[in-house]
Parts: structure tokens; sequence; C-alpha cells
């Protein structure tokens, strides 16, 4: 078992003005030229905070991204970025734009500063780049083996974002609990757990207790575009905790079987519209049901409907009744390399497919008892 931690980033701030340090810590870390990855509407609604000697060299020296984080991309920008020969390179954006940056500046050897416009993933934390071809089907992921330079987030920034990125953010940090809690069955079953170990154990409890706790209250204040203590807590849990449950667990504490349904349902068209949380929500139901863990199943559906999270596959756009388009579904989902099969239980096309069967079958019979009781 790997013994390497990648905890937490170099550095990390969250705090509402936290933008105003950047240029301050860019000289700190010898950084004079950078080239900037950005999303358009997180430049637009990030740029307000930056120094103004910030924007003035990101003239010219910033790509804006459309599309999906592919291996083609960051090789482009790498590419550009050495013959500016930047000294880092600085993703500004949601998930897609950070892995990005991420990606093209190991490609290019120089350092990585991120700036997250939205909570929809712990992107920003973790050293790690997930890929995907141009038509938005997942092919893998890529940890380096350094970790992130440089992380400032600011609050105002993500309260400001549609509130659907920071539902997907609660729903993909509560799944690195269970996740995190097969894994550990997988890798340490019977063993005493090392301190790093037992660190990525804490950080993933803490994933689901502030979450259940506070998950309700962060979607009102983003509701209404408001920071608040409950908003930042959730925050710093997706980012900070998030990260920490895979940056110190390495293995035991990355992705279990919710992110390999994820990889899964990738395959089907009508889910590029959705988001990597909205997808990875579903998979944790679909987890707990391979796990049979039904009062836990039971106890999710409540929360997810609380929050608007997807219940049910037609959710996200996807015909629980097309049974090729299922097939393809569950065929990615298991493939030898995936995740799923460190469960402890026998993972086969029809026991995955029984466990679709399963949560579709009890979300209609709750939906339907609710109309009967309208």
């Amino acid at each position: 078992m790997e013994t390497i931690v990648k905890g937490a980033p170099g550095h990390f701030d969250t705090g509402e003005g936290v933008l105003e340090q950047l240029l301050a810590l860019l000289d700190t870390l010898a950084i004079k030229q950078f080239h900037v990855v950005a999303g358009v509407t997180a430049w637009q609604k990030t740029a307000p905070y930056l120094p103004e000697e910030v924007l003035v060299k990101a003239q010219g020296n910033t790509t804006f991204l459309e599309g999906h984080c592919t291996l083609e991309v960051a090789e482009k920008i790498a590419s550009e970025a050495s013959e500016k020969q930047v000294d880092a390179i600085i993703g500004i954006g949601g998930g897609t734009v950070l892995d990005t940056a991420k990606a093209a500046a190991a490609l290019t050897g120089v350092k990585v500063v991120l700036i997250p416009s939205i909570a929809a993933t712990c992107a920003a934390w973790a050293p790690l780049s997930v890929f995907y071809d141009e038509s938005g089907t997942f092919t893998h992921f890529t940890e380096f083996p350094e970790v992130n330079t440089l992380v400032l987030a600011e609050p105002a920034i993500i309260a400001e974002a549609p509130v659907r990125y920071l539902k997907a953010g609660i729903a993909d940090t509560l799944a690195k609990y269970y996740e995190a809690r097969t894994l550990l069955d997988a890798f340490y079953e019977g063993q005493t757990l090392p301190v790093r170990i037992r660190i990525s154990q804490q950080a993933a409890e803490l994933c689901k207790g502030v979450l259940l706790e506070d998950a309700s209250g962060a979607i009102q204040a983003a509701e209404q575009g408001i920071v608040t203590d409950a908003l930042k807590r959730v925050t710093e849990k997706i980012f900070m905790a998030g990260g920490m449950v895979g940056g110190f667990g390495g293995k035991a504490g990355r992705v279990a079987a919710a992110h390999s349904i994820h990889n899964g349902l990738t395959a089907a068209p009508g889910t590029r519209k959705h988001l990597h949380g909205e997808l990875v929500a579903y998979g944790l139901l679909v987890q707990l049901a391979i796990e049979e863990d039904w009062q836990e199943l039971d106890s999710l559906i409540e929360y997810y409907k609380t929050w608007g999270l997807p219940i049910r596959l037609s959710d996200l756009s996807v015909d629980v009744k097309d049974e090729a388009l299922i097939s393809q579904v569950v065929k990615k989902a298991v493939l030898p390399q995936e995740s799923i099969h460190y469960m402890e239980q026998e993972i086969t096309e029809a026991s995955v497919r029984e466990a679709i069967k399963r949560v579709e079958s009890k979300t209609q019979h709750i939906e339907t008892l609710e109309g009967e009781l309208a």
C-alpha cells in the first residue's frame, strides 16, 4: 500500500477579500509570468476581485475554455505556456477548468494557482485531473506528483454562482464518506490503521456530519446569493475535508462504486447536461443498494428530495426502459479498471443492474405514496 501523502495544497486560504492577496503571494512564490485558463463566466465573475496588475498581465495570456477536460486541450495549453516560458498557470473556474489547468501545469513543469468560482467538487484541493473525451465520456484520471501550489477561494463569488453547483458539490462530498467507508474495508480490514488513514477517515466523517447539518442552510444562502456561516462551512468541507479524504487516504480514500456508476452514466448522451456531482449522487444510491444498506439509502433519498438532488435515472435524462442504453451504462461502470471492484460484494453486470432496479423501484414507490397522500 502506498505511503505518499499529498494532504493539502502548498497554500490555501478562503475568506471575503482573499483575492486581494494574490499579487503579493505570486511575488512570494517568484511567479512573474503566468498563463490564465478560465471559463468565460468564471472570469467575468472573478475579475472584479482581482488586483489590477493581475488583470493587466492576463491580457493576451488567457485561454477561455469550452467543453471538457481532455488531454488534447491540456497539451495545447502546455505547449503555449512552454513557448511563453511562464512560471505558473492560473486556473479560474469550476472543476473542468481547474483540472485542465493542473494538467497543463504538470505537463509544463510549472506551478499551478487555482481560484475556484463554484464549489461543485474538491478539484481546487486535489492534485489530480479527471479526463473525458470530446463527447464528454469519462476516460481516466491522473494523479500528479506535486500538490497544488496555491488555492484561493472567495466565498462571495461562490455565493453568486447558480445553486445547482453547490448542490452537486454537496453530493460529491457526501459520497466520499460512504466510499471511504467501503475502501477502508477493502484495504485495511483487520489491520491497525496508519495515522494518515485515520486522518482521511476523520475527514470523511466531517464530510457527512457537517453537510447533513448545514447543507440546507447553505443552499438557502446560495439561492439568495449571500455569504453566511453555513455556506462558508459547507464550502470549506467541499474543498478541504473532501480533498483531505483522498489526499491523506490515497487509494483508500478516493473512489468506489458511486464514482464508477458516475463513469458509466457518462456513456448516456442525456447525462451530458448534468453535473459530475449529480451523477455521483445517483451513483451513491446505487452503491448503497449494492451494499444492501437500506436504512442509509432511505435516509439519503429524503435528504436528496429536500436538497433537490436526483433520485431516479429520469432525473438525469436517462430512460430506465431503454435496455440497450442501460446495458451500455452498466458495462462501462464495471470495466475491470473501475473502482467499483473494491467493494466486498461480488460485482457483475447483473448485480449492478439489480441494484439500479432496486433504487428505481424504491424511489418510484416513495413518489407514488407521496402522490396518494397529497
